[in-house]
C-alpha cells in the first residue's frame, strides 16, 4: 500500500512539473528579436548600414522576422551598397539581396506600399526585362488582391457575411414592407461582396502557395545557359536583382523564365527563392 501511494505521489509531482509553466526559447527569441531590432534601427539610422544588416539579419535566422523586419534589411542592404566605398556601387551583391527582401516584405504584406516604391527604385538598377503584357482585367484583378493579405480579405468576407445574416433575420422578423425591400437588397449586395472577398482570399493564398519566384544573386552578372552545363551556349547574362521564375531543378542546376518568357539554365548557387 505505501509503495503504491509513492508511486501515486511521484505521477502527481511528474504531472504538476509538466504543468508548470516552463521558460520557452520561442520567448527568448522573441526578446533577442526585440534587442536586435532596436540594435538595427540605432545601426540605421546612425548610417552603420554594416551593423543594421547583421542585426537585421540575425533576427530573420531567429526565425522571428516580419514584414518590417525585412523591409528594414532591404534598406539596409540598398544603402550598404549604394555608399560602397572600396568598390563600385552594389559591387557586393547589395542590390540582389536588397530586391530579395524587398519581395519577402509584400509577400507578407502585399499593401506596404514603401516596400512596392522601393523595389521599383531599386529594380531600376538592374537589366531585367519587361513582363508579357496582361489584359486589363487581369492586371485589376491583381491590384486588388494584393491590396491586403489572404487573412484581411478573409476577415473582410466574415464580417461582410455576418451583416447579411443579420439583415436576413430582419427581412424574416419584420412585417414592413419599405424595411423588407431594404434588408433584401443590402443582403444580396453583401452577398456579392462575400463571394468577391473570398475569391480574393482564395487567390491571394494560391498566390502564396504557388509562389516560384527567385532572385538572381551575384556581385554583377552571371550567365544563364541553354541546357544544365557549363559548356552550353549563353543565352542571357541577367545582373544581380532580377526576377525570375523557377521551373523546375536538376542537380546543381535550375531552370528559370524570364518576365519575357524566354527559359534557360542557371546555377542554383546563384538565385533565391523568396
Amino acid at each position: 500500500m505505501k509503495s503504491t501511494l509513492n508511486n501515486i505521489t511521484i505521477l502527481l509531482l511528474v504531472v504538476v512539473a509538466m504543468a508548470m509553466p516552463q521558460k520557452s526559447s520561442g520567448a527568448d527569441a522573441t526578446t533577442t528579436a526585440k534587442a536586435l531590432w532596436a540594435e538595427g534601427i540605432e545601426a540605421y539610422e546612425s548610417k552603420d548600414y554594416t551593423s543594421a544588416v547583421e542585426a537585421f539579419s540575425q533576427i530573420v535566422n531567429l526565425g522571428e522576422a516580419n514584414e518590417d523586419v525585412y523591409y528594414n534589411l532591404a534598406n539596409a542592404y540598398f544603402k550598404l551598397g549604394q555608399h560602397a566605398t572600396t568598390t563600385r556601387p552594389f559591387g557586393s551583391g547589395e542590390l540582389g539581396r536588397a530586391i530579395l527582401n524587398y519581395h519577402r516584405a509584400l509577400r507578407l504584406n502585399p499593401a506596404m506600399a514603401d516596400a512596392r516604391y522601393n523595389l521599383e527604385l531599386a529594380v531600376d538598377h538592374t537589366n531585367d526585362t519587361e513582363s508579357v503584357p496582361k489584359s486589363f482585367i487581369a492586371v485589376l484583378w491583381h491590384s486588388l488582391r494584393d491590396s491586403a493579405t489572404s487573412n484581411g480579405w478573409t476577415i473582410a468576407s466574415l464580417v461582410m457575411l455576418g451583416a447579411m445574416l443579420i439583415l436576413v433575420m430582419f427581412y424574416l422578423l419584420s412585417t414592413h414592407i419599405v424595411l423588407r425591400k431594404v434588408c433584401f437588397f443590402v443582403a444580396l449586395t453583401l452577398l456579392v461582396g462575400v463571394t468577391m472577398t473570398l475569391l480574393l482570399a482564395i487567390s491571394s493564398r494560391n498566390a502564396v502557395l504557388n509562389d516560384n519566384r527567385a532572385v538572381v544573386l551575384c556581385n554583377d552578372t552571371t550567365p544563364v545557359h541553354a541546357s544544365p552545363d557549363n559548356a552550353s551556349k549563353i543565352i542571357r547574362q541577367p545582373s544581380q536583382g532580377v526576377t525570375i521564375f523557377v521551373e523546375r531543378t536538376h542537380g546543381d542546376w535550375a531552370e528559370i523564365r524570364f518576365a519575357d518568357g524566354e527559359k534557360g539554365w542557371i546555377q542554383n548557387s546563384r538565385i533565391e527563392l523568396i
